[in-house]
């Protein structure tokens, strides 16, 4: 059966979630866990780490179509010091869904995700809620969403992931919402996955509920599963200059 999308709405009332079933087509998370990690696209377009660094910073990029207006990534001083160490860590923390209402959006989600854009890494988020805390997991930053549901199905075939919820987020500068059959929204959307800025790009996205020790462990886990952390030495924290910065 076609697996259809049932719309949820999830943080601003622009950005809708869509909840999903794995699809028929794609395989089983048991098949999947002896499986090598999802690849990304490599013939696609990305923004380069410095431009991501110069616009965390407030400054322009140098490459158009890096940045928008309508979704924020400067950086305060607190996010800067939870974006430095996420890039060593591979997952960011961030407060509940990231939202800050100076701006009116996730400066610190929207950066990070570019970052893991600009690596060709999935993005993994620790929400921390009061109860228990979310691990997320966003296939969107490899640009295969063919592969997504396999990639899905990968993440919840490995040890220690079982329970995780598969969805779609349509984010993007317009915050389209609305239903429909998945298989054909990320048929259209194949081409905007090798040319377009990943803000304009819908999350795919598995989403994990756990006790802050266990999702700390399991975003870790993930993160070195998928080798999303920065090799080499630490960066620097607290705000301190970086390439882009002033």
């Amino acid at each position: 059966k076609n697996m259809r999308w049932l719309l949820l709405v999830y943080g601003r009332p622009s950005h809708a979630v869509l909840r999903v079933a794995a699809p028929g087509r794609a395989l089983s998370p048991l098949a999947c866990a002896s499986a090598p990690p999802p690849l990304a696209e490599k013939q696609c377009w990305r923004p380069t780490i410095d431009d991501v660094d110069r616009i965390s910073w407030g400054r322009p990029a140098k490459r158009k179509g890096t940045g928008s207006r309508g979704q924020p990534h400067r950086l305060n001083d607190a996010e800067r010091t939870l974006y430095d160490l996420a890039r060593s860590k591979g997952f960011v923390e961030v407060a509940g869904s990231g939202w800050r209402s100076q701006r009116a959006d996730a400066p610190l989600v929207n950066t990070f995700r570019s970052w893991c854009d600009a690596r060709g890494v999935a993005a993994i988020f620790l929400h921390k809620g009061s109860d228990v805390d979310q691990v997320v997991l966003d296939l969107s930053p490899l640009r295969r969403p063919a592969e997504f549901a396999n990639a899905a199905a990968w993440a919840l075939g490995q040890e220690g992931t079982e329970g995780g919820q598969v969805e779609a987020s349509e984010s993007g500068d317009g915050g389209e919402e609305g239903g429909g059959e998945a298989l054909e929204f990320l048929s259209q959307r194949v081409d905007d996955f090798l040319t377009e800025p990943i803000h304009r790009l819908p999350m795919y996205t598995v989403n994990w509920l756990r006790p802050r020790p266990e999702a700390k462990a399991l975003a870790k886990q993930l993160a070195a599963l998928l080798a999303t952390g920065q090799s080499g030495s630490p960066p620097q924290k607290g705000g301190g200059k970086a390439p882009g910065g002033p």
